[in-house]
């Protein structure tokens, strides 16, 4: 449950990218391949790894937050995963970091990443899964989001 004062969490920014690297050092954050399409050879197809990189600030205490994948033509969840974040003041901006194996995406279309608090969307970032034609140029059994 959430323990914040009723004002929901500001998300500043979400991308979606084949990796995100954390430098433990500097407290930096990259997000390396962003992207907005991903090419698939077949459908049903298997995301074998990506990341998903978000920001939120003006958090109150803790706050419980829901990540989910919908595929837009029906708002189907795909995917949910639930956490709590803490912020050591309102002002804080709080980094989150998802690594994510194994996303079964059953048709090409749109998708997007939603963010929730307390059942409240935050935010949502959007993508399109494509079938590669399969081309002479078209590597086989490569699935691989594409820039």
């Amino acid at each position: 449950m959430s323990e914040h004062s009723g004002v929901l969490p500001t998300l500043v920014s979400m991308v979606v990218c084949d990796q995100v690297i954390d430098d433990r050092l500097t407290n930096k954050k990259s997000a390396i391949g962003i992207f907005n399409t991903i090419v698939v050879t077949k459908v049903p197809s298997t995301i074998h790894h990506l990341g998903i990189l978000a920001s939120l600030t003006e958090i109150s205490g803790r706050a419980e937050l829901e990540l989910r994948l919908v595929r837009d033509s029906d708002n189907a969840v795909l995917f949910s995963g639930k956490g709590v974040v803490e912020a050591p003041n309102p002002l804080a901006v709080v980094d989150l970091l998802f690594a994510m194996q194994g996303i079964q995406i059953p048709e090409v279309g749109q998708y997007a990443f939603e963010l929730n608090c307390a059942d409240e969307p935050l935010g949502r970032r959007r993508f399109q899964v494509l079938l590669r034609s399969g081309g002479p140029g078209a590597p086989p059994g490569e699935e691989a989001p594409e820039a």
